[in-house]
C-alpha cells in the first residue's frame, strides 16, 4: 500500500494517524522483496531457456531412446521429490504444491507426444490424452489447489472429448462430416456432457474435502466452460440443426444439464448454488427448445431467434448473480446483454448500413444501449460476495 493513498485516507478522515501507523507496520512486516524475486525469476527462466535452446540444437544428434530415459528420468525424480516434499509443503503453504504438481503433470503429457515422435505412432490424440487423465487425475485431485492444477485438468478432460469427436468430422461441426458414429445422437449428445459431470462432481465435492477452494474453482472452470458452449450453440443457430439426430442429442445435453443442476441444488444448500442451479435449468430448456424450433421450419433459422435465447440465457447469469450477489458476473452478464444487443441491431438492419441513417441509428442505438448498461449496473450491481 502506497504511502500517498495512506495519507489521502488520513485527510479525508477514513483513519486516524494510529491506524495508519499499523497499517504501515503490518505492510513493513510482511513486504516482500518483488524486485529480488523478479531477478531470480529471470534468472531461472534465463537458465531454462539455455538449457532448452542447448537440447533443440542437438536433438536430432541425440538417440530417441536415450532421450526418452532422460524424460523418464526426470518423471522419476520429480514423483519422489512430490512423495517427499509434497505434504510438508502443502502444509506451509497451501499455493505452493502446484508448481511442482504442474510441472510433473506437463511433463506427463509431453512423454507420450515424445513416445510418439521416437517410435512414430499413428495412434489418436485422444487415447494418449485419456491415457495422461487416468495416470494423473488421482495426483492432481488429491492434491491440487488453485487454478492451474483444475484448469490443467479440467483441459484434459475437455480434450479428450474434442478429439475423439475430431474422429467424426470436427468437434465443432458436430458430426455433419463423414463418417458418422454408431448412434449419433447418443453420440454427439454425451460427448459432450463431461463439463456437466465435472461441476456436479466438484459441487458435490466442496464441502466434503478438506480443499474446498480447490473444487469451488473446479466448479466455477466447468460452469463457465458450459456458459461458453451453450451461448455459442444458440449464437451459432444449433450446429447440428440440419441432422435428424438433432433434437436427441440435444435432449441429452439438456438431460446432463438438467441433472447438475440437480446435484448441486441438492448439495450446495446456499444462494450461490441455487443460483448455479437454476442458471443451468434455463440453459437446458433454452438448449432443447432451440433444437426444437429448428426441426420445425428452416425460417426458425434467422438471426433474431439465436439472438432471443442467448438473452434470455444471459438474463437468467444476471438474475442469478443478483440474486447470489456476484457482482462481477452481473456486470459482465449486463455488458455481453449490451453487446448481443447491439450486434442483432447491426444484424437486423444490415440493409442499411450503406446509408448514412443505417449507420446514425446504428451508432445511437449503441450509445443508447451503453449509457442504459452503465446505469443498470450502478443501480442493481449487488456489493460483491466472498464465495460462491
Amino acid at each position: 500500500m502506497s504511502e500517498r493513498q495512506l495519507r489521502a485516507w488520513q485527510d479525508a478522515g477514513l483513519i486516524d494517524a494510529g491506524i495508519a501507523a499499523r497499517i504501515r507496520e503490518w505492510e513493513a512486516a510482511h513486504s516482500r522483496p518483488l524486485g529480488l524475486w523478479a531477478i531470480i525469476g529471470l534468472g531461472a527462466l534465463t537458465i531454462g531457456l539455455g538449457i532448452v535452446s542447448v537440447v533443440a540444437a542437438n536433438w536430432d544428434a541425440i538417440p530417441g531412446e536415450t532421450r526418452l530415459a532422460i524424460h523418464f528420468a526426470l518423471m522419476i525424480g520429480l514423483a519422489g521429490l512430490l512423495w517427499r516434499y509434497l505434504p510438508d509443503a502443502a502444509a506451509k503453504n497451501a499455493y505452493f504444491s502446484d508448481g511442482p504438481l504442474f510441472v510433473a503433470a506437463v511433463l506427463g503429457l509431453s512423454f507420450f507426444g515424445h513416445v510418439g515422435q521416437v517410435y512414430q505412432t499413428s495412434s489418436p490424440l485422444w487415447q494418449p490424452l485419456l491415457a495422461w487423465l487416468v495416470i494423473f487425475s488421482p495426483l492432481l485431485l488429491l492434491f491440487g489447489r488453485g487454478w492451474p492444477i483444475a484448469g490443467l485438468w479440467l483441459a484434459g478432460v475437455l480434450g479428450v472429448a474434442w478429439s475423439h469427436a475430431d474422429e467424426y468430422g470436427h468437434g465443432w461441426l458436430w458430426g455433419q462430416q463423414m463418417p458418422q458414429p454408431a448412434h449419433p445422437a447418443l453420440y454427439w449428445g454425451l460427448i459432450a456432457c463431461p463439463p456437466m459431470a465435472v461441476a456436479a462432481l466438484a459441487a458435490f465435492m466442496r464441502d466434503r474435502s478438506d480443499r474446498p477452494a480447490f473444487w469451488r474453482l473446479l466448479e466455477q472452470l466447468a460452469i463457465i466452460t458450459i456458459l461458453i458452449g451453450v451461448s455459442i450453440a444458440l449464437i451459432a443457430g444449433g450446429w447440428d440443426g440440419r441432422t435428424h439426430h438433432a433434437v436427441g442429442s440435444a435432449a441429452i445435453r439438456s438431460l446432463a444439464l438438467v441433472g447438475a443442476a440437480a446435484v448441486i441444488w441438492t448439495v450446495r444448500q446456499t444462494r450461490s448454488g441455487q443460483a448455479t442451479a437454476g442458471i443451468l435449468a434455463v440453459a437446458a430448456v433454452l438448449h432443447f427448445a432451440q433444437a426444437l424450433l429448428l426441426g420445425v421450419h428452416e425460417a426458425m433459422r434467422g438471426p433474431w431467434v439465436g439472438a432471443l435465447f442467448f438473452l434470455i440465457l444471459w438474463s437468467a447469469v444476471a438474475a442469478g448473480a443478483l440474486f447470489a450477489r456476484w457482482r462481477r458476473l452481473f456486470q459482465g452478464a449486463i455488458a455481453l446483454l449490451a453487446l448481443r444487443i447491439i450486434i442483432l441491431s447491426f444484424e437486423l438492419n444490415d440493409d442499411l448500413l450503406g446509408s448514412g441513417a443505417g449507420l446514425i441509428l446504428s451508432g445511437a442505438f449503441a450509445m443508447a444501449v451503453a449509457w442504459v448498461t452503465v446505469r443498470i449496473s450502478r443501480r442493481y450491481a449487488p456489493a460483491e460476495r466472498n464465495g460462491g
